[in-house]
């Protein structure tokens, strides 16, 4: 019986026994692989502990006068096979002649001394000595090897016997499969210098390869040459490779069979009642679910046309309009809100065309900087400050934007609002949710707004060439192995996120059209102003428009009850928004009516003073023929708009106004 140490008694049981016993044995074959792959690596230290210990046997055994006669023999032979390398510029007998007297001078130290320092001084020794000749010779005799592999594989078939095994660098492996990668290598002109023992899984099998140094056999040259290489390997399958944990490592991957194959995966409808929880929207091939965090930061859905961007961000709207604490609303910058107009009645604002867009995002502006104002007044259990919006605080916002860079490209001024909402108003609970099919510098604001490192989480679908990658993954996620381009099938997807971190191959669920309807029916507001906030603001709250607060629908406007109000956003006559340190002056012109405006008329309104120039301003104006010069007065040159432009900036026509009131018809 065995009694522990904690006093307890204990009878090792037969399952603990053979437990112990298959890890022994696991141990000892990792051991005798590893002596295996290495073999030609350790034959030095191994010979010379070898005879090293027959020395301290003899040693043991007892030391006769005649021996101390054979080592001293041995000695004088090996010296003489030395002297006559020398002499006659042998470079084998040479070097065979040194191994030798090292080998019996270490054997014969051990025999006198047996296990002792003088022994193991001349062990080391002789092993160094070794390896300063052992290791230039191996080396030359692989690079030969190396050279004789390519050549053979390039001109004909590869025989069994070149590269017996994984120790030496060859073209036979331990399995089918990886003598199938070696040769496949060898003819791509990369031999491996190892390659790890391979592992299959239910859908194929992967191996970690240690390629030669050097930038012609870098992982990255092998990547940019994958289909040679699966062109070569010759097996059934799709062939993946990516970087290793080192420069020189080269991770393949061979997927034989694919679970996600086939039409499309049904969605099986609304997962989750809070935007706090993860969102399902599709399954990875172990059948678990591909989870997406909106809490954790903004989402970029990205890929190529009719790849599946629409059945995305379709499930992520079903979801959503199920939270009890979400506001959603949208940018549907195709005519009409194509693809975001079956969620109409459940959101607070959808745009369609670039004025509107404007108006839903100096909206969210708008409101980002009073939950700012309202967090600040607000004290932790402890007296520390709140800086991060939750559900007690009210509901969060959600934007839906739909091809980002069509609405960058026709209004290319709200790349501003843009930016400054991805980069702050996640504290203040406002999430982004931007799709597009053209992933471009341009689409992301362009180098001086570039919004792509705002989105936490990146939802990456097929694309038809490896150039997008690195725009919509990040810098360096081609070599990482986040390949789009080698999604087959509309759906496929990879997500970059604090929660997904490697590449890994998902497919999203397909949401039908008759699931949309029905979703939207039943989340849909009871009334036209029922959205309230889960937890209502105080009043007073701060309120950051200088402006006075227009008449709201029933309800109030904005998260603390109802929907918001959205006023027009004053613009020029070719639809860009008017800056606001100029907007003043151009309110001036536009109350000015024919009469005009001169320069010193504005500094005596406030418009500007003498330490500033509007000329500027105006000289552009006048280029675009919205401003012109019609004379003088008071020896100032007077500036009147032209005809077509004396409709006040702030004013709108009825039908505007009616759209401003009800922004969710937009």
């Amino acid at each position: 019986m065995f009694i522990p140490r904690d006093g307890h008694d204990h009878v090792t049981s037969p399952v603990e026994k053979t437990s112990a016993h298959g890890r022994t044995r696991r141990m000892a074959e990792a051991v005798c692989r590893w002596c295996g792959r290495l073999r030609y690596e350790l034959a030095p230290a191994a010979a010379t502990f070898g005879m090293t210990c027959l020395g301290w046997l003899h040693h043991a055994a007892g030391v006769a006068p005649s021996s101390y006669v054979g080592y001293g023999l041995g000695v004088a032979a090996t010296a003489g096979l030395t002297w006559g390398g020398l002499k006659f510029k042998s470079p084998v007998a040479t070097s065979l002649g040194v191994a030798s007297v090292g080998t019996v001078l270490n054997t014969a130290i051990g025999a006198v001394t047996g296990p002792s320092v003088p022994s193991l001084i001349a062990g080391g020794v002789v092993t160094i000595a070794s390896y300063a000749v052992y290791v230039p010779w191996l080396v030359k005799t692989r690079h030969e090897r190396f050279n004789l592999q390519i050549k053979a594989a390039k001109t004909a078939p590869l025989p069994d016997g070149m590269g017996v095994n994984i120790g030496q660098p060859g073209v036979t492996g331990d399995t089918e499969e990886e003598t199938a990668l070696r040769r496949a290598l060898v003819a791509l002109g990369v031999p491996a210098v190892d390659v790890s023992r391979i592992v299959f899984t239910d859908t194929g099998w992967h191996a970690l390869v240690t390629l030669p140094p050097g930038k012609n056999t870098s992982a990255q040259a092998v990547i940019a040459k994958r289909q040679q290489l699966q062109a070569n390997l010759d097996l059934p399958g799709r062939l993946r490779l990516s970087e290793g944990a080192q420069a020189n490592q080269l991770l393949v991957r061979l997927q034989t069979t694919d679970p996600l194959a086939g039409p499309g995966i049904p969605w099986p409808g609304v997962g989750v009642t809070s935007i706090e929880q993860p969102i399902p929207i599709g399954i990875y091939p172990d059948g678990s679910e591909v989870l997406i965090d909106i809490v954790d930061g903004h989402v970029l859905i990205a890929g190529g046309t009719n790849k599946g961007k629409s059945g995305a961000v379709n499930v992520l709207a079903g979801n959503l309009v199920a939270c009890d604490d979400v506001l959603l609303a949208g940018i549907d910058m195709k005519p009409g809100a194509l693809e975001l107009g079956p969620w109409r009645d459940n959101m607070v604002a959808l745009a369609d065309d670039p004025d509107t867009a404007r108006q839903v995002l100096v909206w969210l502006k708008s409101e980002m900087t009073r939950r700012g104002k309202y967090l600040s007044t607000l004290r932790g259990p402890k007296g520390e400050r709140v800086k991060k919006w939750t559900r007690k605080h009210g509901k969060y916002i959600v934007l839906i934007i739909d091809e980002l860079a069509e609405l960058l490209r026709q209004a290319p001024d709200v790349a501003s609002e843009l930016m400054t909402l991805m980069q702050v108003s996640r504290a203040m609970g406002i999430r982004i949710i931007a799709a597009t099919q053209s992933p471009s510098e341009q689409a992301f604001g362009g180098k001086g707004t570039d919004t792509r490192q705002q989105f936490g989480v990146r939802i990456g679908l097929p694309v038809n060439e490896p150039t997008p990658i690195n725009m919509i993954m990040g810098t360096g996620a081609y070599g990482q192995g986040w390949r789009l381009d080698e999604l087959d099938l509309p759906g496929k997807c990879m997500v970059s996120s604090e929660r997904y971190t490697a590449p890994n191959e998902g497919r999203c669920f397909w949401i039908s059209e008759g699931q949309i309807l029905e979703t939207s029916l039943e989340h849909a507001p009871a009334g036209e102003d029922a959205a309230e906030d889960v937890r209502p603001h105080p009043h007073p709250h701060p309120d950051p428009d200088p402006e006075p607060t227009p008449p709201t629908p029933p309800g109030g406007g904005g998260p603390h009850g109802g929907r918001p109000v959205l006023r027009a956003v004053p613009v020029y006559p070719d639809g860009s928004r008017i800056e606001e340190n100029r907007l003043p002056l151009w309110r001036a012109l536009e109350k000015a009516g024919p009469e005009g405006l001169t320069k010193g008329e504005a500094v005596r309104m406030g418009i500007c003073n003498h330490h500033s120039s509007i000329s500027p301003w105006l000289s552009q104006w006048v280029g675009q023929g919205w401003v012109e010069e019609t004379g003088k007065r008071d020896r100032s040159v007077v500036f009147v708009l032209s005809a077509a432009q004396h409709t006040p900036a702030g004013e709108t026509t009825d039908d505007s106004k009616e759209s401003a009131s009800c922004p969710a018809s937009m």
